[in-house]
């Protein structure tokens, strides 16, 4: 070490010793956070058949639809880059019904991106994972990438809504991951919206864990990170970081959002031969969120006092002009008892 030369204090030497054996014994860690996209890359129309959070589907045979969602790395959900898996010995991919009975999914390799597609029947929520394992160092790199999927249509009835509003959790296989916490009284019409706080858990092979760190970006790439508490869970608050027009505003228009979650613990063991002394776990989980109800609900508001303003004045108007207004009225005289009073006046 050639700097340490130019050193004359011992004490200086020490602490640069000190210094260097510290970052050597850092565990390496994997930086690259990669997702599940809703969001179609450019040049891909997003086809939407059904669903109450408007999937990207497949067309197929028969009013058939298959849904597809296209594998991307990078924390900015607008500008992440989509990616293809070229060695299939380098992850595992698992999909599970709303039933929790684990299906076929097929992941697929195309134009140098890859995605994965399913055909979808029951109701309620999927999960699917794709998990992907690497020794840095003196570290193995665990990656889970999590997509949890609402298949619902009304037409199918509202019955044992709570048996698969989940969530369905998997520890003995999925080594870790991010749950959102449900609401009580949350069905299949669940929405997140901006000004929303949403629960979130971090948990490895099951079990909460304190201290990771849990990071929000939103579609417009606001973001916010915490740190979980003794229960794993941290509460993020969906901010409005999009403003339209009224006369632009939708109220059904879909933002999309990225959470992922990162935390190192000290575990030695063997993966593929490669001794390892920690593991760096990294899991992401995406979803979109709609603009607050206030946003179009001051829209009607607006509308509703201005009609109410106009009756108030139209009335006000009209009780005006009839109390103005002279009522005709008729008086008839008897003649015989004015000529009498007069007579008797005369006397």
């Amino acid at each position: 070490m050639i700097f340490l030369k130019n050193i004359k204090k011992p004490k200086y030497v020490f602490a640069s010793i000190l210094l260097v054996c510290f970052f050597l014994t850092q565990p390496v860690v994997a930086q690259e956070i990669s997702w599940f996209s809703n969001m179609p890359p450019a040049g891909e129309k997003k086809i939407v058949t059904n669903g109450m959070h408007r999937l990207s589907s497949i067309k197929g045979k028969r009013g058939q639809s298959s849904i597809i969602q296209w594998l991307r790395k990078g924390t900015n959900p607008e500008e992440a880059a989509y990616v293809q898996i070229s060695d299939p010995k380098t992850y595992e991919f698992l999909l599970f019904s709303p039933s929790k009975k684990q299906i076929e999914g097929k992941l697929i390799t195309k134009g140098g991106k890859s995605f994965f597609t399913y055909a979808s029947k029951e109701e309620g929520y999927y999960n699917a994972y794709l998990i992907q394992k690497e020794v840095l160092g003196d570290t193995l790199n665990v990656t889970v990438s999590k997509s949890e999927l609402l298949n619902h249509s009304c037409r199918n009835g509202h019955k044992l809504i709570r048996g698969i509003v989940g969530p369905h959790l998997y520890p003995e296989i999925i080594p870790a991951e991010i749950k959102r916490e449900r609401e009580f009284t949350e069905d299949l019409h669940y929405f997140a919206t901006s000004s929303d706080n949403v629960e979130y858990q971090f948990l490895v092979n099951g079990k909460p864990v304190e201290g990771a760190n849990l990071t929000l970006v939103t579609q417009k790439n606001w973001n916010k990170t915490l740190k979980t508490n003794k229960e794993g869970k941290s509460t993020f608050q969906f901010i409005q970081d999009y403003f339209s027009s009224w006369q632009e505003l939708n109220n059904r228009e879909i933002y999309y959002y990225l959470l992922y979650g990162e935390v190192t613990l000290p575990e030695q063991g063997n993966y593929n031969g490669l001794p390892y002394s920690y593991i760096h776990y990294t899991t992401s989980l995406s979803d979109g969120y709609r603009p607050a109800k206030t946003m179009y609900m001051s829209m009607f508001w607006a509308f509703a006092v201005f009609i109410l303003a106009v009756l108030i004045t139209v009335a006000g108007i009209f009780m005006y002009r009839l109390k103005r207004q002279k009522i005709y009225k008729e008086i008839k005289l008897d003649e015989t008892s004015i000529i009498n009073f007069d007579t008797r006046r005369n006397d």
